[in-house]
């Protein structure tokens, strides 16, 4: 409940003097850097310093549900390696369910289709991204995941 609140005030009060952009805007630093994810995800070494450097800042952070999952290109590479091995398949959907810019934050909702051992699942995504310089220094967001019942087609998406 009290992530469900964090998101409210947060979509609210940032819809204030917010820029509306293309869910599937390509400068968008964060549709970029998922663009590239959702292809480096399939590819045995998509994941590499280089790579993840052209969208993140040195010491970027990703935190999920207010936990920091990982910081620093390093180790992101490690993380992703990991996720990279675990699941089937996984894939960013885009564009965007919503998106939009307010100064050096681009809030998104967007949903994450995952396959791990034959089970399909639904994520929906909310939070917000911090850019300096055109790299993303900042992820925040609150995760989600769809009910099996939902997963079996008794949603509207």
């Amino acid at each position: 409940m009290r992530n469900i609140l964090r998101a409210l005030v947060i979509f609210s009060i940032c819809q204030f003097g917010a820029t509306a952009f293309a869910a599937d805007d390509p400068d968008n630093a964060l549709v970029r850097m998922f663009s590239w994810w959702n292809g480096a995800i399939q590819e045995p070494n998509g994941f590499t310093e280089a790579a993840f450097r052209r969208h993140f800042t040195e010491q970027a952070a990703i935190i999920i549900n207010g936990k920091e999952r990982v910081r620093g290109i390093k180790p992101m590479v490690e993380h992703f390696k990991r996720i990279q091995a675990s699941v089937e398949a996984v894939k960013i959907v885009l564009p965007f369910e919503e998106g939009f810019a307010s100064g050096n934050r681009i809030f998104t909702y967007h949903l994450i289709r995952s396959r791990n051992n034959g089970v399909s699942s639904v994520s929906h995504v909310m939070g917000y991204a911090v850019v300096e310089q055109g790299r993303i220094a900042l992820v925040d967001f609150l995760s989600y995941d769809e009910p099996a019942a939902d997963k079996a087609g008794e949603t509207k998406r």
